[in-house]
């Protein structure tokens, strides 16, 4: 599955499927997945400055080690 296609999968989990509750096994793959998205797809496309300032918008990393990225 491209990262492309794994967005618009997600995108119709919400739309389509509409769950009311997620297990944490189901959050923490979702979380991987868009991280990996995040990083691989989206921040090389990004000036290192620009990065820097979105990055500083989202604050520090999470507790729980969740990557925050625009």
């Amino acid at each position: 599955m491209t990262s492309r296609d794994f967005c618009y999968w997600l995108q119709g989990l919400f739309e389509v499927g509409q769950p009311k509750v997620l297990n944490f096994e189901q959050i923490e793959c979702i979380q991987k997945h868009l991280n990996m998205v995040f990083y691989h797809e989206i921040d090389p496309s990004f000036p290192k400055d620009q990065q820097t300032t979105l990055n500083h918008l989202h604050g520090k990393q999470k507790p729980n080690g969740v990557l925050l990225k625009c």
